[in-house]
This record gives C-alpha cells, sequence and structure tokens, in this order.
C-alpha cells in the first residue's frame, strides 16, 4: 500500500512539473506581448474605454467650488473629459473629480 502511494505522489509531481513547464512561460510570454503593444502609426493615443455620465453622476451644475474646468480629467480644448464620456461642460461636476494639480 506505501508503494502505490508513493507511486501516486510521483505521478501527481510529473502532471504539476508538466504543467509548469507548458504553462508558465506561455502566461510570461503572453503578459509579455501585451506590455510592448504600440498605439498604430496614426494614433495619438490607445483607445481608453470612457465610463458613462450616469454611471459618475455628471451634472451641468458645479458641486461647490468643484467645476469640471478645474479636474485633471478634463480637455478645455475640446470640451471632453479623459474618463466620462460625452460633451463635458466646463462648469459640471461628476464623482470622479480630483483637483487640477
Amino acid at each position: 500500500m506505501d508503494k502505490i502511494n508513493q507511486s501516486r505522489r510521483a505521478v501527481f509531481r510529473a502532471a504539476i512539473a508538466t504543467g509548469c513547464v507548458l504553462c508558465v512561460p506561455a502566461a510570461l510570454a503572453a503578459d509579455a506581448t501585451t506590455k510592448n503593444t504600440k498605439p498604430a502609426a496614426g494614433d495619438a493615443s490607445p483607445q481608453v474605454k470612457k465610463t458613462p455620465q450616469a454611471a459618475v453622476q455628471y451634472q451641468t451644475k458645479p458641486k461647490g467650488e468643484q467645476k469640471c474646468a478645474l479636474c485633471m480629467h478634463f480637455i478645455s480644448e475640446s470640451g471632453t473629459c479623459k474618463v466620462v464620456e460625452g460633451k463635458i461642460s466646463p462648469e459640471g461636476w461628476c464623482t470622479l473629480w480630483a483637483k487640477k494639480a
């Protein structure tokens, strides 16, 4: 009975070792290729999925002294936001508001 248990352990060890030898390098290679991915030649920046206005409680009025014009995410040239989708009012506000540095 003791030899059977040792035999089973040997089989499990071999299976785990084989899995590690096959899977770990593949996972590391996949991770390395995603880190080295560059945007296409015409792209200024990679596509970022923006959050819907309703999800961040966007409103067109400021909340106290907090307003989009003073937020680090607001892009004044285009009237848009780096993290919220759609047109954004400079006088607006949302829960992702962060003071401009």
